[in-house]
């Protein structure tokens, strides 16, 4: 947030945190001295469009610093016989009106006591410090907060206007989602979809690099069988085939690049990549990810249309180049509720396995839905057809899943997924005389420990349980994946 008496402020970023402001007061203050039926102290400003962002007018500031405010010994022990609801009302008039000093001294004075002390002396501390434009201070204190009571409404406002005032707009955008499920009333629901619009909007570069150390019991997702029966036969299961476990690494990167053609519409390109490493090199993986978008964005809806092309190496000899179209909708059905859905199609050419050669087609959706600010509920579904140079190798699929987010106490947050794949052939599968039929269910937990973090990343471990039913002995397995990495989404 721009300092008062600034020279030059954009006349965007000034109106629209000003309602960013006013709006995580309105839910703070009263919510947070535990008034259930309490009146707001003002209504926020209606936010100016979040889309023109991307030419804001810049003016002089013609107003001065505010002068500031000296405590007398009277009013300290004044204030200090002032009940706590309103001992917290002023003090947050006094920051909002640029007199965090004045509030720290009355603050000091007569701190609160009593069952919501900690909390509320926080609360008011990290707010002198995110007006004096100590970001990561308020931030810190803001997180702490939260760790011991996620529920507080009024502390995540804050966090998350904190949160974009430092420009981290992944966590910024995770919390004013959240937010959304409370929003008490429209015009705080339509400042939440601003900030949510800017974080994308102001922001032509993105970038984010990732890994993680990942542990696995069967890493190449192969069978236990050591001998196989086919026709009353018995046949040795090549070592390669076989489940081999190990400690690995997966890591990848990603940046991108948003160009605004107009006040709705935006070129996005992208260029990822992904590294899987295990023992050896037969195993590894290394790919390359780009993305082509011309999105339209409107307040409750975005369209986006484009190409995708990965190019993969697989071991030390395969390399797989695909490239196709693609189309992602992403629409917000409720406050609570955004769906979302991406079609792809592509085209698969192989440098080695030529009868792997043809093309892929998928549709898959998600819905997530805010259940409260520290909860939310998942639930995806999709289908797919690949086609090959071999009959058995073409198959249709289908998919689903459920998955559930919550923030604990003690600074946890904790995520849980279900998720289950069904393919099956056209053809009679080799040595098996008939379709190959398979189901692949997964689970996945994770636990964040979101009060412990450095730079925005916050610790993350995550248990990955995978197992296949065929009927094909052979593309039977099961599989246990430890993953320790860090997250922004916190």
């Amino acid at each position: 947030m721009n300092p008062a008496g600034s020279l030059q402020t954009p006349t965007f970023e000034r109106a629209f945190g000003r309602a960013l402001r006013v709006t995580a007061v309105c839910i703070s203050l009263p919510g947070f001295a535990g008034l259930a039926q309490a009146q707001p102290a003002a209504q926020p400003p209606k936010q100016p469009d979040a889309r023109t962002v991307s030419a804001p007018k810049v003016l002089h500031d013609t107003q001065q610093r505010p002068a500031k405010l000296r405590v007398p010994d009277a009013t300290r022990k004044e204030f200090a016989s002032l009940p706590a609801s309103k001992r917290l009302k002023i003090l947050g008039r006094l920051i909002r009106n640029g007199q965090p000093d004045a509030a720290e001294t009355l603050l000091q004075a007569a701190p609160f006591t009593g069952k919501f002390s900690h909390n509320r002396n926080l609360f008011m501390q990290a707010m002198i410090e995110h007006e004096r434009g100590n970001l990561d201070d308020a931030i810190r204190i803001y997180r702490e907060i939260l760790a011991n009571d996620p529920k507080l409404t009024a502390v995540r406002a804050e966090l998350a206007r904190a949160l974009y005032d430092n420009e981290e707009d992944r966590s910024a955008a995770h919390h004013f989602f959240l937010l959304r499920a409370t929003a008490p009333n429209d015009v705080a629901l339509r400042t939440f979809d601003a900030a949510i619009n800017a974080i994308e909007a102001r922001k032509t570069w993105s970038f984010n690099v990732w890994g993680s150390i990942a542990p696995s019991t069967n890493f190449n997702n192969g069978t236990n069988l050591e001998v196989v029966n086919i026709g009353g036969l018995d046949f040795e299961v090549g070592n390669q085939a076989r489940e081999k476990s190990g400690i690995g690494f997966r890591g990848g990167g990603y940046v991108g690049y948003n160009l605004r053609l107009k006040k709705d519409l935006s070129l996005i390109v992208s260029n990822g990549t992904n590294l899987v490493q295990y023992e050896g090199t037969r195993f590894d993986q290394t790919s390359l990810n780009q993305t082509a978008l011309l999105r339209l964005r409107k307040t409750k809806y975005s369209v986006g249309f484009g190409a995708v092309s990965t190019q993969g190496w697989y071991g030390s000899d395969e390399f797989k180049w695909s490239v196709g179209p693609q189309a992602i909708i992403s629409y917000l059905v409720t406050p609570k509720a955004q769906f979302y859905t991406q079609l792809k199609h592509v085209w698969n050419n192989y440098e080695v396995a030529t009868y792997l050669d043809g093309s892929t087609s998928t549709a898959t959706t998600e819905l997530k839905y805010a259940y409260n600010d520290s909860t939310l509920l998942f639930a995806k579904a999709g289908i797919g057809r690949t086609e090959t140079q071999r009959d058995h190798l073409d198959t249709w699929s289908g998919n689903g899943g459920l998955g559930f987010y919550h923030e604990l106490p003690w600074g946890l947050t904790g995520f849980a997924e279900a998720h289950v794949n069904y393919s099956v052939s056209d053809g009679d599968y080799p040595l098996l005389g008939e379709e190959r039929h398979q189901t692949r269910a997964t689970g996945r937990m994770s636990v964040t420990k979101r009060d412990f973090y450095w730079r925005g990343l916050a610790p993350q471990l995550e248990y990955t349980y995978t197992r296949n039913f065929s009927n094909d002995a052979l593309s039977r397995y099961d599989s246990h994946g430890l993953a320790l990495t860090v997250t922004r989404a916190f």
